[in-house]
């Protein structure tokens, strides 16, 4: 890999290496515009600049870059974090569809219109890609640790002895000054390193306040775990400022000959190969970036996008009516342009089936559709004495336009509304739209059989739901969520007890995952906190996961401020599959109050397995037992 040593060559690099289109040669945006956009936004590119690369070209020939290149790889990686959740959804519904099948593995093939061939593979294999995305996407540049940051500093106290320190240090974190160089090549090129290892500790500071004491306020809100915990921590003691002190006195004392810069710079190289310098994790991130952009999967995001909408769909039938049968052909499930049957359910003693791509006849004229339409989803409810259209009662079209293009929206819905009577259309888009225009735009008789769903993206639908919650209106306008209640499943006379539940493993295992499911009087799984739902301690369940670590040696913890009901089950997992869980790569311990109480990989049990059970706790009396 050639040399990147700029936010401008890694741009470059990104580019011709994962062939991103941004520009059509008429001058339109590309198919992959999306991710410039993303950046541009993210790193406050003036909309007057041409593009990004011109931007970040000025910006690395002037004398003091604002873009580094790990802040300019890090963006790129939150750009795509839409993607990855996007990933992870699909994969969460193909696992349960996969959970239906009585014998073979399921697989899965999408076929798209005007796009040759389809992508074909094993659920096993989507999964692998999906685990290689998130830890991509996961990466970030590291600090030195607590220990290594203070052996650092210790090293420059040994060389220096005693020395005064500066009483007016500074209660914020301010850039790093110019150091005077020895003369001395190497050992001008450590204390470099050191500063710029000062420069990333108040960057990252910078990030959490403007101040020491807002910083180690922000600091004493997280988890001790957690990995920038002790390194704010450190902003409370002027770690930076003690460094940046040694290296000044270095270069004074190696300057005025008071000080051998061979035995500096021996002292100072020793400490710095612990350290991970952001030159290495930008290279080896690139390498794994690339891979994942030139992924088929991603290189038609775009049209996976509707693939993404219909999931959604499918987890709303299946948590409304958890028999719902998927109907794979061969063991393998289709999202075929040409139309394919995906699922079938039955509620109100009806049935209805789900389909892909399923063309029907066109009524009345059309300014964008001559023969027939053919929604990228549709409902039916199953009536074979009725037309299709005459059976479809919900209609789920998808867009991933970066502007609403107000006819192509409104034909859409007018031409589904008017051939399918019966049926609620939802047209939905990745960017924003502007729906009461389109609403004026439509036919009033057509108003309350559709809607317009703008801004519909992974990341959004994860924290409002919106999507979900208008099928689930849609499909099932009489169904209610199950709240719980004071029944059988809960705990009638509850002990606030605080609990927490850590795992820890090693490094010869990877993606490690910890659960805590709450199980009702029936055996029933009424909620569950992991990485998918890292839960709250404020409400419901009361329970809430610190972090989804994928790298070991690690750890993950899960806390409970109120053991709320009846039954717990306390389960790792080995997501990645890699290693061998046994009594010495992980144990867990489980606190109740203050007791801590060890739990150990049962020696014996097969050490190919995947899952381990930790335990289960039972509330007896309002007391939290292990049982």
């Amino acid at each position: 890999m050639a040399i990147i040593s700029s936010a401008a060559d890694l741009w470059d690099s990104l580019c011709s290496k994962a062939g991103l289109e941004l520009r059509l040669k008429a001058g339109r945006k590309g198919r992959d515009s999306d991710v410039e956009d993303s950046l541009r936004t993210a790193l406050g590119v003036p909309k007057s600049t041409k593009s990004l690369g011109a931007w970040l070209a000025v910006d690395a020939a002037s004398t003091n870059p604002k873009t580094s290149t790990e802040l300019l790889l890090t963006e790129v990686l939150k750009s795509q974090e839409g993607f990855g959740c996007m990933m992870q959804d699909i994969l969460d519904v193909l696992i349960k569809a996969d959970a239906k099948q009585a014998s073979c593995q399921l697989s899965v093939e999408f076929k798209f219109e005007n796009v040759p061939g389809s992508l074909r593979m094993t659920l096993e294999q989507f999964r692998e890609i999906e685990l290689r995305t998130k830890r991509v996407l996961q990466k970030r540049p590291k600090l030195p640790d607590h220990d290594l940051m203070w052996r650092i500093d210790g090293v420059f106290c040994s060389l220096l002895g005693d020395r005064p320190r500066c009483d007016s240090r500074p209660h914020g974190f301010p850039p790093i000054p110019v150091i005077t160089p020895t003369g001395c090549e190497e050992l001008d090129r450590q204390l470099d390193r050191v500063a710029q290892l000062v420069s990333g500790f108040r960057n990252l500071c910078r990030g959490f306040g403007e101040t020491r004491s807002e910083v180690v306020a922000a600091a004493h809100v997280m988890n001790e775990n957690d990995e920038f915990y002790s390194q704010m921590v450190a902003a409370h003691d002027y770690w930076d400022d003690s460094v940046l002190d040694g290296i000044k006195n270095v270069s004074n004392r190696v300057n005025s000959g008071q000080l051998s810069s061979e035995d500096a710079t021996d002292r100072i190289s020793g400490v710095l190969s612990e350290v991970e310098w952001g030159d290495n994790w930008v290279e080896q991130t690139v390498e794994d970036l690339l891979d994942v952009l030139n992924l088929p999967v991603w290189r038609y995001r775009h049209e996976l996008y509707s693939v993404w909408v219909g999931t959604r769909m499918l987890s709303v039938v299946e948590q409304v009516v958890p028999d719902m049968h998927y109907h794979p052909v061969a063991e393998v499930l289709s999202f075929e342009f040409g139309g394919s049957r995906l699922a079938s359910f039955t509620w109100n003693n009806k049935q209805f089936d789900v389909w892909a791509e399923l063309r029907s006849a066109l009524v009345g004229s059309s300014s964008k559709r001559k023969r027939g339409i053919q929604p990228d989803f549709r409902v039916l409810q199953v009536d074979i004495s009725q037309s299709v259209n005459k059976q479809t009662v919900y209609v789920l079209e998808c867009k991933h336009y970066l502007r609403g293009n107000t006819s192509n929206f409104t034909s859409a819905a007018a031409d589904y509304a008017r051939s399918c009577p019966n049926s609620v259309v939802h047209v939905v888009n990745h960017g924003e739209i502007n729906e009461p225009t389109l609403m004026q735009s439509l036919a009033p008789e057509l108003h309350a059989q559709s809607q317009f769903i703008g801004g519909a993206t992974p990341l959004q639908e994860a924290e409002t739901q919106v999507i979900s919650k208008a099928i689930r209106s849609a499909l099932f306008p009489t169904f209610a969520l199950p709240v719980p209640k004071e029944t059988a499943c809960l705990v009638k006379s509850r002990n606030r007890l605080p609990g927490k539940i850590q795992l820890v493993w090693d490094r010869s295992l990877e993606d490690i995952d910890l659960m805590l499911r709450a199980i009702d009087s029936n055996g029933q799984v009424i909620d569950t906190v992991d990485y998918r739902n890292k839960g709250a301690l404020e409400v419901s369940p009361f329970a809430r996961l610190d972090k989804d670590a994928m790298c070991g040696p690690d750890q993950e913890s899960i806390e409970i401020s109120d053991w709320h009901y009846s039954r717990y089950e306390l389960i790792a997992t080995n997501y990645s599959k890699t290693g061998r869980m046994n009594d010495v790569s992980l144990y867990c311990d489980i606190y109740i109050g203050d007791e801590p109480m060890p739990r150990r990989y049962p020696v014996g049990l097969d050490a190919e397995g995947h899952e381990w059970k930790i335990a289960e706790i039972a509330i007896k009396n309002g007391i939290p037992k292990i049982i």
